[in-house]
């Protein structure tokens, strides 16, 4: 296979965090990286902490392919485009086709973004107990319960970020979840699969020509039911050697069947008594600060890989020693209530800590926070290790329950 020539990499939009680390590695190769954002906030933390000639800025309309492309070809001497947002996975399968540059396979990143399409590919390869069920526009409770059963979960098909996620565990419960889901904004279309009992994980990998290695396993911490959101995420996660076995050949046999064939894919999963359902396949490196503590815990800076997939070459990370050297956690610090987010106070708090902790900035101040059932209303982000992923855990939580978020005025009960 050929190399690109190219000296610059694209990236559509990307993680909050993980920016400098691919400016890093683009660097290493002489190579130049130009972000293409709509909303340069969201990398306040990034932006404030790069200072590389290596990194190039443009201000670009992201959802709109004939601008993205417009502004690559003004850019010019591509390597290739790479993304790590699941909003902006379409996207780049639209302008990559456009510019005529190679990346993942369309077919596998557009299936794992329709979760309806996703549950029933799983469930037809005997991956999943539980075929997908979309909503009618006629469907009521009894209908709905009657087809999927109680518990079950509704959900935008093409959702991100834990938006337009309902927890229905009685009739009621759902009747109203159905009244809200047809009323909310969706990317995608509604539709309900089972609530799976149990804790829920991620599984990382990076697949290259349809090998896949598996990076590690986190955990998480969520909010209680039914606003379940995510509040805190450790990694990685020693499976016992049995389960980790059968973890690595469930996870190869999950995207062989979805036809993923190549990158980073993040996939939330439940353990439950019946073994591993799938939550979501998201075509990516796992968000918040995971990238970061795959970077520290591993010894490697695995965002090289997304260099080595611009150019079309084996990622160097699939063949590389990967031995934990300890464990790393973040929490998300979420504002108390919908309004105007004016500071966080006590990042001087975490000075002497155990786990060493850091605060990593979410949102700017003067930021109007429009929920906090989701992440859309974390405003900042607490990292911090340990010997253990479990120790680096009890760090984090210990550390972020030191920071207090300020708004303005008062949140009322």
């Amino acid at each position: 296979m050929n190399t690109p020539s190219g000296r610059n990499i694209i990236a559509l939009e990307w993680l909050q965090f993980g920016l400098g680390r691919l400016v890093a590695a683009a660097a290493e190769e002489g190579l130049t990286v130009h972000l293409l954002t709509c909303d340069r906030p969201e990398y306040l933390h990034e932006l404030s902490l790069v200072r590389s000639p290596h990194l190039v800025v443009h201000d670009v309309n992201t959802h709109d392919v004939g601008e993205v492309v417009a502004a690559v070809r003004r850019i010019g001497d591509v390597a290739g485009l790479v993304s790590t947002t699941d909003t902006w996975s379409l996207v780049s399968l639209a302008v990559r086709e456009e510019l005529g540059l190679a990346g993942q396979d369309p077919a596998g990143v557009r299936l794992v973004r329709d979760k309806a399409r996703l549950r029933r590919r799983l469930y037809e390869h005997g991956l999943s107990r539980a075929d997908a069920s979309p909503l009618a526009p006629d469907d009521d409770a009894r209908a709905v319960a009657a087809r999927v059963g109680l518990p079950l979960v509704l959900k935008d098909s093409a959702g991100t970020g834990s938006k337009h996620v309902w927890l229905a565990r009685t009739f009621d419960e759902l009747t109203s979840a159905l009244e809200q889901i047809r009323r909310s904004s969706l990317r995608g279309r509604p539709t309900a699969e089972p609530y799976f009992l149990g804790p829920l994980y991620s599984i990382e990998t990076l697949t290259w020509e349809g090998r896949t290695r598996v990076l590690g396993v986190s955990s998480r911490v969520l909010s209680a039911p039914p606003v379940v959101r995510e509040e805190a995420l450790a990694f990685p996660v020693a499976l016992p050697p049995a389960l980790a076995e059968d973890a690595a050949g469930w996870i190869e046999q999950v995207l062989k069947a979805v036809g993923y064939t190549e990158g980073f894919a993040h996939t939330e999963f439940i353990l439950t008594d019946d073994g591993f359902e799938v939550v979501e396949i998201n075509p990516r490196l796992g968000g918040g600060l995971l990238g970061e503590q795959m970077c520290r815990t591993l010894g490697a800076n695995v965002y090289g890989a997304f260099v080595d997939l611009a150019l079309r070459r084996r990622p160097a990370l699939l063949d590389a020693p990967l031995t934990p050297r300890h464990g790393t956690a973040h929490a998300r610090v979420y504002a108390p209530c919908p309004g105007l987010f004016t500071a966080c106070e006590g990042e001087e708090l975490l000075d002497g800590h155990p786990g060493d902790p850091a605060l990593y900035p979410a949102l700017p101040p003067g930021t109007v926070v429009q929920a906090t059932s989701h992440q859309d209303g974390c405003v900042a982000v607490v990292f911090a290790h340990g010997a253990t992923s479990e120790l680096a855990l009890q760090n984090v939580l210990s550390a972020a329950a030191e920071i207090t978020v300020r708004m303005e005025g008062e949140c009322r009960d």
